[in-house]
C-alpha cells in the first residue's frame, strides 16, 4: 500500500483591512477601547444603534479621526486618503456643481473609477434626469443616490459608506445591495457599511457589532 497523501492545506484568508488596538478618547469615555478587527476583502459591516460608535469607525478609517492608540493597515500598509472613497469628504462643496462634472472630477482622482459600472448605477438609481443638474437642485434621496454611484464606481480600495439606506426608496434600497454585492466582488476592495442592521442578499465578509450607548 503506498503511503497516504498529506490531506490539502486549508487556504487562509489574508485580511485586507486591519484595525489594531485602536483607542479613542473622548472627554465623556471610550466608546470601544483596544478595538480589533480583521477584515478580508469583500463587503464588511459596521453594525449598531445611535450613538454606538459607527460613523466614528468610519472617520477613522479615512483619516478624519486620529487614533489616541493603535494602527490602521489596508493591504499591510498605513491607510493612504487616495485609496479611500468617502462621501462626506468627497462630496464637500459640491453643492452648485453639476452631477455630471462632479462625477467627471472624481474619475479623473480615482484610477480604478470604472465609467461602465457608472452608467448601471446611474440606470439602477433613475439618475438620468438628475446628471445635468446641481446638487442644490436635488432631494435628499437624489442626492444621496448620486454619492452612493460615485462610491461604488470609484473603485477605491477602501470605499465607506455610512447609513446606506437613509432617504431611498424601496427600489433603490434593493439595488443598493445589489450594486454593493457586485463591488464587493472586485479583487482587494473592501466596502465598509454603517448600519443599524444588516442589508439583505449582501454576502458580509466580516462584521463588526457595536454596543449601543448606555
Amino acid at each position: 500500500m503506498g503511503a497516504l497523501s498529506p490531506p490539502p492545506a486549508m487556504t487562509r484568508i489574508e485580511p485586507a483591512l486591519v484595525l489594531e488596538q485602536i483607542e479613542v478618547h473622548w472627554p465623556h469615555g471610550t466608546p470601544f477601547p483596544a478595538l480589533d478587527w480583521r477584515v478580508p476583502a469583500g463587503a464588511a459591516l459596521v453594525q449598531g444603534g445611535p450613538g454606538s460608535g459607527k460613523t466614528t469607525v468610519l472617520r477613522l478609517l479615512a483619516g478624519a479621526l486620529p487614533a489616541a492608540r493603535g494602527r490602521i493597515l489596508l493591504h499591510g500598509a498605513p491607510v493612504q486618503p487616495a485609496q479611500v472613497f468617502w462621501s462626506e469628504r468627497d462630496a464637500a462643496g459640491c453643492e452648485k456643481r453639476l452631477v455630471r462634472d462632479w462625477w467627471r472630477a472624481l474619475a479623473a482622482r480615482y484610477p480604478a473609477w470604472d465609467a461602465a459600472a457608472l452608467a448601471r448605477h446611474v440606470d439602477g438609481f433613475a439618475l438620468a434626469p438628475h446628471q445635468e443638474k446641481a446638487f442644490f437642485m436635488l432631494s435628499t434621496g437624489t442626492r444621496r443616490k448620486a454619492w452612493l454611484a460615485a462610491a461604488l464606481a470609484s473603485g477605491a480600495p477602501l470605499t465607506l459608506i455610512d447609513e446606506p439606506l437613509a432617504g431611498l426608496d424601496l427600489a433603490s434600497a434593493r439595488y443598493l445591495a445589489a450594486a454593493i454585492a457586485e463591488a464587493a466582488q472586485q479583487p482587494n476592495r473592501v466596502i465598509v457599511v454603517a448600519h443599524d442592521a444588516p442589508l439583505a442578499d449582501v454576502p458580509w465578509a466580516a462584521e463588526l457589532a457595536l454596543p449601543d450607548a448606555a
